[in-house]
């Protein structure tokens, strides 16, 4: 028989009946305790307190007073005015009527469409693409903004624009801190100016010494009423910087120049003053220390930096971006000046100039020189031995710069000379070698007055007099010639002819220096091997190696060596760190690692292990050293 059913009409008093199921009207003002199973609806109409149990209605509706953390599990909730303090669970749906309370909301994943109100607490657990509208924001913002919309979102961004044309367009929405690289005069416009009020325009350093013009918007009002002057970009250390100001998006703006400094280093010398590397004309001008050539900060640039030099007595460095300004000994016309100096042992102790406003690499050897413009070319001038200057003609001198057919990689390293050959490589990464025979890297030792195809893809190369080193792009090294005193790394005495890979694969810097050799690796670590008789491989001993050893420290960035003539074995090194410091060890003789007073004698204060030289500021990729002497650049004197 059926079950009995209740129907109760205002009780008079609490009903704690578990597992009642009220199907009728339920209209009790004393409150109702319990479990509720089914739907809970008709409910809403009530303003009593509900004290429940567990509510498993599909929906729940109406105004909720207290702490609703208790429904913190799947269930939908639909409500009203939430007055409770708190909440716990999850939220799906159109949170924007939560903007009128005050109370604390504790929520788990939020995937409503939006979101209106006051924020406190850290939102980092916000993710996803939703929208989200705040009042006062007293949260933690984690990230870098770059996910953020409005205007909030642009400011203080980098935005990189490159000008290749006439007209240049900057979207202010991808960012307001703009850097501008120019490689053409161009009319500048701005497009989504209502996504920022300021504007930080840096104008960055140019790849040549052209000057380019930027045409300014007819809306940008300059402070002094004259929009200001461009400088040509002339050092690699210009700074330019212009501000933007706007208070109507865009329509006019208001500039002015904030930083406007055209750079340049000091440069300075030290060792052997030969034939006026010092800038004065004869020996007794030999620095033991440091001196600053000159008083103005004009130069930007040392050439030959990096390299071995091999017995060079002449110097290189540039003044604006890309000239070619040298001095020093001039016998068989090496510093480009279409003559020769008369005496034969003479030359010029103050720069002259190279004609060409586009020089990029150049690299020194005993009375030669050879060079790279901008354009891909390739130059020599100087004396001609063995075919080195790859003209093919053998022993014709050239006292102007002879072009060298082909195109060449104008890069860091990527040329070099020793003393009877050279080698370059082109911008394919093909390395050619031409001069001396053993060096040529074919199996083959007869000389050769054109460029030998060497075969791999090179990144940089290192000529001795007698031994060559590259560096393939894999980031392998290889070496061969003379294996003497262990020069080539092999862990043995004898000669190779063509490239033998020396262990490792994370190499990133090498220089073949005079019957030994030095290499950098990825992680700083500076290696060095062969001849050690003046401790010129910086192991705090005078014993010879034919592989790699590890000098101590990391951060090393350079290393250089000086020379005597023809590839002696009077050898003194040089290495710069990042922290722009600079050290020295080996043979100083004429006081090329700066520690013997004047021209000190034979094998004097020999470093068998790194000696930091005076300074902290040094530029770390700008040092050359040659026979016995070194310039290099510092900021200021």
């Amino acid at each position: 028989m059926p079950e009995p059913k209740a129907q109760l009409i205002d009780p008079q008093g609490p009903i704690d009946v578990p597992g009642l199921s009220v199907t009728g009207v339920t209209t009790a003002t004393g409150g109702f305790v319990g479990q509720v199973q089914g739907a809970a609806t008709g409910l809403a109409s009530t303003t009593a307190n509900l004290s429940v149990g567990i509510i498993t209605a599909t929906k729940f509706q109406g105004n909720t007073t207290g702490n609703v953390s208790g429904l913190a599990d799947g269930t939908n909730i639909n409500v009203g005015i939430i007055t409770s303090t708190s909440f716990t669970g999850d939220l799906v749906g159109n949170a924007a009527g939560l903007s009128t309370t005050t109370a604390n909301i504790k929520a788990g994943i939020l995937s409503a469409t939006s979101f209106a109100g006051n924020f406190t607490g850290v939102a980092s657990g916000i993710t996803g693409t939703p929208n989200i509208v705040v009042g006062i924001m007293t949260g933690t913002l984690k990230g870098d903004g770059s996910t953020l919309t409005g205007i909030a979102a642009t400011n203080w961004i980098t935005n990189n624009v490159t000008a290749n044309s006439s007209t240049t367009t900057i979207d202010l929405s991808k960012g307001n801190v703009v850097k501008f690289t120019q490689s053409a005069s161009t009319t500048v416009s701005f497009a989504n100016t209502g996504t920022s009020n300021i504007v930080t325009f840096i104008r960055t350093k140019d790849d040549t010494s052209t000057e380019r013009t930027i045409t300014w918007p007819s809306s940008v009002k300059w402070d002094g009423g004259v929009a200001p002057l461009l400088n040509a970009t002339k050092f690699d250390n210009d700074v330019e910087q212009f501000q933007l100001l706007t208070r109507d998006e865009g329509v006019t703006w208001y500039g002015w120049n904030t930083i406007d400094i055209e750079g340049g280093y000091g440069m300075w010398f030290w060792g052997r003053n030969e034939l006026g590397e010092a800038f004065t004309p004869s020996i007794p001008s030999d620095r033991s220390s440091p001196t600053q050539l000159g008083t103005d900060l004009e130069w930007s640039k040392i050439y030959g930096a990096g390299g071995v030099n091999t017995g060079a007595s002449h110097c290189g460095a540039a003044k604006e971006k890309g000239t070619l300004w040298m001095w020093g000994m001039n016998r068989d016309g090496e510093l480009g000046q279409n003559t020769k100096a008369s005496p034969s042992n003479a030359g010029f102790s103050s720069p002259v100039q190279v004609p060409g406003t586009n020089w990029n690499t150049v690299s020194f050897a005993y009375r030669q020189t050879l060079a790279t413009k901008t354009d891909n070319t390739l130059w020599t001038w100087g004396a001609d031995r063995n075919g080195n200057k790859g003209t093919n003609t053998n022993g014709v001198d050239y006292s102007s710069p002879i072009q060298i057919p082909g195109t060449w990689n104008t890069g860091y390293k990527s040329i070099s000379q020793g003393y009877n050959a050279t080698a370059a490589i082109k911008v394919n990464n093909q390395l050619w070698v031409w001069g001396q025979g053993q060096l040529c890297g074919d199996s083959n030792t007869a000389s050769r007055s054109s460029p030998i195809l060497v075969s791999g893809q090179w990144s940089q190369i290192s000529l001795s007099a007698s031994s060559a080193m590259g560096l393939k792009t894999d980031g392998t090294l290889w070496s061969w010639g003379s294996e003497a005193y262990g020069a080539t790394g092999h862990s043995n005495r004898t000669d190779v002819s063509s490239p033998i890979q020396i262990p490792g694969t994370t190499w990133s810097y090498c220089l073949m220096a005079p019957f030994g050799a030095a290499a950098i690796k990825t992680d700083g670590t500076l290696w060095s091997w062969g001849d050690n008789r003046y401790g010129q491989l910086g192991l705090n001993n005078r014993t010879n190696y034919s592989s790699p050893k590890q000098i101590p420290g990391t951060n090393w960035n350079m290393i250089v060596a000086t020379t005597a003539s023809g590839g002696g074995l009077a050898e003194s090194r040089l290495a710069t760190k990042t922290d722009g410091t600079l050290w020295g060890w080996g043979m100083n003789n004429m006081g090329q690692l700066t520690a013997g007073p004047g021209m000190a004698v034979p094998n004097r204060d020999q470093r068998s292990s790194p000696v930091q030289l005076p300074g902290t500021n040094w530029i770390s990729t700008e040092i050359s050293a040659r026979k016995y002497g070194v310039t290099a650049l510092r900021p200021s004197s």
